[in-house]
Formats: structure tokens, C-alpha cells, sequence
């Protein structure tokens, strides 16, 4: 292409933005690859020297491994699964191969992190288990003698996946942990969801989805694993279809205009608050008030006006009963609002 017209077509792209609204990302392009000697697989701590250094704006293409130091390997048996856990715990790390973290410049204390979620890709299987009930983990851990595992294999279209014949599962790939660093001299199981984003299984979190988390210490040292083919709402078991992700594309902006004490995320049709407590009835008021703040905040409610929408507008649903600290999320219809 010669000078004359690439110039012609850089004034012809530049006219089209100007007249459409469409903005393009101008950050750089990462790519990283997460390896069993360069994950994290402890507590979340603001000590965990960063892995890659991004810039507000730039984007990053990555993978996460399996569960249990990417060792969780597809026909496992419950006694596998067993004795691997035991291994990863007897060395002191936690359950997940946590990707990063990303250090992103400019985030600091106070700021909100903005994580753009464009690609998800899953692996090729899927892998879920009942523990035995004498752990007392899941929903209902008395229902469970023997433990238990399944492994799913995924269709080669990556959309559904037979869990036995005749029962076919839509699947909608997410990280079920996406975190930032907590504050400095908290050390936070990796399993646990809070105010810094964490293990939130909230199966809502997919490609096309925004994430917003408060930012904690400089860098935000944001990291994610745990992936899921699919989960129903409450991940009652304690697992969704546990999987690997070939490849995610996220975008990630630091948000100096914005204020949160926990987590929210937008999706194309709804905005989303998230609770987080060992008390059910408290994750729902947390859920519950960060509805009624961003109500009266961005759509001009007054407090009765924002409660009495929640209430008759407003799905709150139980995101997951297993994580220690359980988690209700509201869904705020972006639908009802005209202007």
C-alpha cells in the first residue's frame, strides 16, 4: 500500500469514528503463558512479585491450567483427585493455578480496576466431583458418602457438552476467580471471595462482559483461574465443570472516576452487584445495597424509590454456597430504564 493511500485510509477510518462514536483500543497487546513453574499457587498477598507489567489501556492474551498446580487431569478417579489434593496442601498451596498476577501502572489505592472480558476459550474437558461428605464441603455434604467425579468431554465446537446421554449442557466458559491484590498484610485463601473480587463463581462473568474491582495497592496485581465450562447458580457441589482456558482476551483500564467497596460487572443487558459473607442474609444485604446506591447514583432514584425497584425489578440469585464466604449477586435490567 503506497503512502497516499494509507494516509486516505487512516482520515477515512478517522471520519467513521468521529461520526459513529466507535472508539479503538490503543493500548498494547500482551501475551503470556501460564506454565506449572510460573504460576501462582498460594493465599492472595500484596507480596507476589507481579508477572507481567501492563499500562491502563493495553490488553492481554493468556491461558490458565487446571486446578491443583495444573495437575487435575481428565479420568481421575475420586482417590486421585484425593491424593493430589493432599499433595498441593501438604506443600501449603491452595487448589488453584492462579495466571499472573498483572501489574497495571497507574492503579492505585482507591481506583477501581476495569477488567474487559472479549475471549474465553475452554479447554477440551471438563471434570467435576462430590466430596466425600466426612470433609463437610458443598451444599449438602450429609447427602454424600463416597466421593465422587465425572469427567465431561466438550463438543469440538466448544458449545455444549454431553454429561451422559440424552443430557446435553450449554457451555458458557468463565474464571470463577478473577482477583486483585488484597490490602497490604492480608493473607486470603484463594478459594474465598470479597471486597477484592476473588473465588465469586458468578457464571454471569463471560466474553462480553465488564468486571469493575476496588484497587488495593499499587498495581492492582489482578490474576485469575479456577475456569468453568459451565456451573448452575450456587455451584452447589463445589464445582462447576472444572477446565483449563486455552485462551482469554481481556482488556484492562484503571478507573479513576469510579468509587466501590465491593465487585460489580456489566454485561450487554444488565448491571451486576455482588455480596459476599459466611452469612448467606448478609451477602444478600451487601448484594441489596450497592443495588440501591447504584440506583440512586447513575439513574437519579430517591431511597425508597431505588429499594421498591429492587423489589420489583431486580433478580437477586444465590451465586455460589461453597466458598466459605457465600455470594448473592443482583441483576439490575439495563431493559427498564427508557433514558
Amino acid at each position: 500500500m503506497n503512502r497516499l493511500l494509507f494516509q486516505s485510509l487512516c482520515v477515512s477510518v478517522l471520519i467513521l469514528c468521529l461520526i459513529t462514536g466507535t472508539s479503538f483500543a490503543a493500548g498494547k497487546i500482551h501475551k503470556f503463558v501460564a506454565t506449572p513453574e510460573n504460576v501462582h499457587n498460594g493465599f492472595l498477598e500484596s507480596t507476589i512479585p507481579p508477572a507481567l507489567t501492563i499500562e491502563s489501556g493495553d490488553t492481554v492474551i493468556f491461558n490458565s491450567l487446571m486446578l491443583f498446580e495444573g495437575k487435575l487431569k481428565a479420568g481421575m478417579t475420586m482417590n486421585d483427585i484425593m491424593a493430589l489434593r493432599k499433595q498441593v496442601m501438604d506443600r501449603g498451596n491452595r487448589a488453584y493455578a492462579l495466571t499472573g498476577p498483572f501489574y497495571v501502572k497507574g492503579a492505585q489505592p482507591g481506583d477501581v480496576l476495569e477488567v474487559r472480558i472479549k475471549k474465553i476459550v475452554p479447554g477440551d474437558y471438563g471434570i467435576t466431583y462430590n466430596y466425600p461428605g466426612s470433609m463437610k464441603l458443598g451444599g449438602l455434604p450429609e447427602y454424600v458418602e463416597d466421593g465422587w467425579s465425572k469427567t465431561v468431554y466438550f463438543a469440538k465446537d466448544k458449545k455444549t457438552a454431553e454429561f451422559k446421554p440424552g443430557i446435553v449442557i450449554p457451555l458458557k466458559p468463565f474464571f470463577g476467580t478473577m482477583a486483585v491484590s488484597p490490602r497490604p498484610g492480608e493473607k486470603i485463601s484463594s478459594g474465598v471471595p470479597g471486597y477484592y473480587a476473588g473465588n465469586m463463581d458468578n457464571k454471569e462473568l463471560v466474553a462480553g462482559t465488564t468486571l469493575f474491582i476496588p484497587v488495593n495497592v499499587p498495581g492492582a496485581l489482578f490474576m485469575a483461574a479456577d475456569a468453568h465450562g459451565a456451573q448452575g447458580d450456587g455451584e452447589v457441589n463445589i464445582t462447576g465443570l472444572e477446565t483449563y482456558i486455552e485462551e482469554a482476551v481481556m482488556e484492562f483500564v484503571v478507573r479513576k472516576d469510579m468509587k466501590l467497596t465491593r465487585p460489580m460487572a456489566e454485561t450487554p443487558t444488565h448491571w451486576i452487584t455482588m455480596g459476599f459473607h459466611p452469612s448467606l442474609d448478609e451477602a444478600m444485604k451487601h448484594a441489596l445495597k450497592d443495588a440501591i446506591d447504584f440506583l440512586m447514583k447513575n439513574k437519579g432514584l430517591t431511597k425508597n424509590e431505588a429499594y421498591a425497584l429492587c423489589s420489583v425489578a431486580v433478580d437477586f440469585r444465590v451465586t455460589q454456597v461453597v466458598d466459605g464466604d457465600k455470594g448473592i449477586h443482583g441483576m439490575i435490567p439495563k431493559s427498564i430504564f427508557k433514558k
